[in-house]
């Protein structure tokens, strides 16, 4: 069962060894082998219940020979360089940062397509920080819900100049659903904004903080949104 969030991850893979962390149900390994963009794929979970619907499926798709199903954490149920590419996706954005410090040998040694659900700063910073460059940003929508896309390897990058880029990366502005993301992230600035405004104690300066980022919000919505 094929998304539009599943169909970009599935793009940006053509190598032959690929492994899924955190699988779910198994659609991205069967989709990669299908379409021929991995000769072999590792789908992983961390928990048994996914992990058995995934066998499942894999066994009905009949490419049981093509793709194997491995129950563990992160990307502890690799060895070092067994995937050329590694999908990390559905996830949050400070757990993909843990997964990959947990293992980093291993992934600094494959291409990552990370596809985080939030905190996405945070990964950026994250990655930035720890010596990751971010090869391509993309963007992808279900409805009204859009979802980032990165796709990294190991390297150092520079930093970005401002703060608000690690919210909305330059590289984005001329993408066709970046005003969906600056629509998401104003959203997201001001419901922080309202409860701080409505704690009995408002912290003055994350309240700061974020009419900082709202302004620049504004200026990039003029020049790209309107």
């Amino acid at each position: 069962m094929s998304t539009p969030r599943l169909k970009k991850i599935i793009d940006y893979v053509n190598t032959e060894v690929v492994a899924d962390i955190g699988t779910d149900h198994a659609y991205v390994p069967i989709e990669l082998i299908k379409s021929k963009r991995a000769l072999r794929v590792i789908a992983s979970d961390v928990r048994q219940g996914p992990l058995y619907i995934a066998k499942g499926n894999i066994s009905d798709s009949g490419l049981a020979d093509k793709i194997e199903s491995r129950l563990g954490s992160g990307l502890s149920i690799l060895s070092p360089g067994e995937a050329d590419t590694i999908i990390i996706a559905g996830m949050g954005g400070e757990l993909i940062a843990d997964i990959l410090l947990k293992d980093e040998e291993t992934a600094r040694q494959a291409k990552l397509i990370l596809q985080p659900m939030n905190s996405q700063y945070e990964l950026r910073r994250w990655l930035i920080d720890n010596n990751y460059t971010i090869l391509k940003e993309d963007l992808e929508n279900e409805g009204k819900r859009i979802y980032n896309f990165l796709i990294v390897k190991s390297g150092k990058m520079q930093p970005y100049p401002r703060d608000i880029d690690y919210h909305l990366p330059p590289e984005l502005y001329r993408h066709p659903k970046f005003c969906m993301l600056v629509d998401k992230k104003e959203r997201e600035f001001n419901k922080i904004i309202t409860g701080i405004e409505r704690s009995k104690e408002p912290d003055t300066e994350k309240l700061k903080y974020y009419k900082n980022r709202i302004n620049d919000l504004e200026i990039i919505k003029n020049d790209y949104c309107k």
